[in-house]
């Protein structure tokens, strides 16, 4: 019988000091640096100070099953306490459960390992210091006989073949799922996504084959075991239980496989800053270079090899993950920002950060309508909002969620191509790209016209295209021929119709959330040509064609001809044809408003400027306010 905690011999030892000291009075604290340095042996060489005398707090851990049936915390545990004056309380659950204890205040501290859900967690303003500490790699496991035959394969073709065996009744194929919304439910999830699977759709529900234990992951394993099927586990959690499992690795190889572990300090109800200080102290000692060390020893004794992989600088840099920056923040500052924002905006930060101690900022982006929606519909405390269109602020925002605006950039629309994977790249011009692109086998990628900007303003640009080239069958050889949109004249205004695109998806690509971007696509030579901005082609990297100021909205004299093209959007709302603004707000429901204006301060300042310059955009200098702009923001 496994037991939940599986101790090393060291971690144990350790344990035991902790104990005997507890026992004889001498828990408490001394102040910080007034430890007593007399070792102790904890059986692995490693000297552990006598602890602190006086009183001690207590510190809520909510984490993830594999950290807590690996053993790495006990292991851990008594490091920490031993020199600091805090007693760790930690509860094991799967990462979304974990989360949700965080959420409701019942946790300091988060260890987890589900990225997209620690992003949504911090990206709603409820932690600070997400710090990576540790990664290994998920594996999927199942009877030796490999019954399925997906040895060899990838995760995802792996799961599509489980899934086609299973449905068909093949003996032998079952697949346990943690079913729990953990971190590893969740990268199974990714990893049926990854195959074009709807999870909820065709998976979940699709057949006895498909097993739900809704436990954690050594219980899993154990089911699994029982009913000699597959699943998917850690690498840690399945070396610890491998003794009295008959289970065996099948695939352990692919990107979908990787398993970053991070720690997050929980922001406190009503922001005070005891706990969180302690939560801080204790992601400093997970990424510290001791702990560090400790990691990539623990379990090499007893399994033969690590259970997890210390996150180095190396791993760091590869994994674009933070192991390093030391845990200090105590006030995290929310940007929601149009997605062509991101890089600027990146560089901005840099700025704010260095001028703003204890402020964390986070940029998350996202299409225009969908950041603004964040704070209007999701009510998150974004501290500020910034949409590739101006005008959705004052639309969207005013009067409940803002009160007034600085337009800050402008931008042109431009045509991105590859020199050496875009079919006709050494003959489009200026003034044949629509006849290009009309070509046999030639296709091009716009972003989603109902949510982003960018999307809708392409469609505004080709359809511009006919008054300027004198070709009235631009639009409908472009779009209407691959898509649902439709273009409709009354008077001197086209509308737009783009409430449901439907693209051919071959001709005319329109990415869906989840499959890769239209500028990933077109550097993979999956399309020809993509409708873009200046800013996202320089940003990249990329050749592209510059188009007539009378079609690319770039230019405030041709208000009146941009005017001419509407487009319709899926609520029925509309947006006129105008020339590309960016505009940036301090919502109303923001916690940090004064770091909101600090950070609009940078960017629509002299530094902003040559950061936005440099990346492809035109600075409006100075920024154009609407309605009453806070004293000492603009110059």
């Amino acid at each position: 019988m496994i037991t939940k905690r599986l101790l090393t011999g060291a971690g144990v030892l350790a344990l035991l000091l902790v104990l005997m000291l507890a026992s004889s009075g001498c828990t408490g604290t001394t102040p910080p640096g007034n430890v007593t340095t007399a070792p102790a042996d904890t059986g692995a060489g490693t000297p552990v100070p006598t602890t602190y005398t006086g009183p001690r707090t207590d510190l809520l851990i909510a984490t993830t099953t594999s950290l807590e049936d690996t053993g790495l915390l006990d292991y851990l545990t008594p490091f920490y306490e031993a020199t600091h004056p805090v007693n760790l309380k930690i509860t094991s659950q799967g990462t979304g459960r974990a989360i949700e204890l965080a959420k409701s205040g019942d946790a300091d501290l988060l260890l987890v390992h589900s990225p997209s859900q620690e992003t949504a967690f911090m990206e709603a303003g409820n932690g600070v210091n997400r710090r990576s500490f540790a990664y290994n790699y998920f594996i999927i496991v199942g009877p030796e006989s490999d019954p399925a035959g997906i040895a060899g394969l990838t995760p995802e073709d792996a799961f599509l073949k489980l899934m086609d065996e299973g449905k068909k009744g093949t003996q032998g194929v079952a697949f346990v799922s943690r079913g729990d919304n953990s971190g590893t439910h969740s990268a199974e999830k990714t990893i049926w996504k990854n195959a074009k699977m709807d999870y909820a759709t065709q998976v979940q529900k699709s057949g006895d084959w498909y097993i739900e234990a809704g436990k954690g992951m050594g219980e899993t394993l154990q089911l699994a075991n029982e009913k000699d099927a597959y699943t998917l586990s850690d690498e840690g959690t399945y070396l610890a239980y491998k003794g009295n499992l008959e289970l065996v690795p099948i695939i352990s190889e692919g990107k979908s496989l990787l398993n970053i572990y991070s720690g997050m300090s929980v922001i406190p109800k009503g922001n005070a800053t005891a706990t969180l200080d302690a939560a801080n102290d204790y992601i400093n000692f997970l990424i510290s270079p001791d702990t560090q060390a400790k990691i990539a020893e623990f379990g090499k004794e007893q399994y033969g090899k690590n259970l997890f992989n210390p996150m180095t600088a190396e791993k760091a840099g590869e994994f674009k993950v933070d192991s390093s920056t030391p845990a200090t923040a105590t006030k995290p500052v929310l940007v929601y920002a149009a997605g062509s924002l991101a890089s600027p905006f990146a560089k901005v930060k840099k700025v704010f950060d260095a001028n703003n101690t204890g402020a964390e900022l986070g940029v998350y982006t996202a299409a225009s309508v969908t950041a603004i929606e964040k704070v209007t519909k999701k009510n998150q405390p974004g501290d500020v909002v910034a949409s590739a269109d101006a005008y959705l602020i004052p639309k969207l925002m005013f009067p409940e969620n803002a009160t007034w605006m600085l337009s800050f950039a402008s931008n042109a629309m431009v045509i991105a191509f590859s020199n050496s994977t875009s079919d006709y790249a050494g003959e489009i011009t200026a003034e044949n790209w629509f006849e290009v692109l009309d070509r046999e086998n030639v296709s091009y990628a716009i972003n989603d016209p109902t949510t982003d900007p960018g999307g809708y303003r392409s469609f505004m640009t080709i359809l511009l295209a006919e008054g300027h080239y004198g070709e009235d069958e631009i639009f409908e050889n472009l779009v209407g021929d691959h898509s649902s949109i439709t273009a409709t004249k009354s008077g001197a205004v086209t509308t737009i119709d783009v409430s449901t695109p439907s693209p051919d998806g071959t001709t005319l690509v329109i990415p869906k959330a989840g499959e890769p971007g239209y500028i990933d696509q077109l550097k993979a030579g999956t399309v020809d040509y993509i409708f873009t901005y200046r800013s996202n082609a320089v940003q990249n990297g990329l050749a592209y064609l510059t188009l007539p100021p009378e079609i690319d909205l770039s230019d405030t004299a041709m208000e009146d001809t941009y005017a001419k093209v509407v487009v319709k959007r899926p609520d029925g709302s509309t947006e006129e044809g105008m020339p590309i603004t960016y505009g940036v707000t301090v919502p109303t429901v923001g916690r940090n408003p004064d770091l909101g204006e600090a950070f609009v301060k940078i960017l629509t300042g002299p530094e902003g400027a040559a950061i936005l310059s440099a990346e492809g955009f035109i600075p409006i200098t100075p920024a154009t306010p609407t309605g009453p702009v806070p004293v000492g923001i603009t110059a």
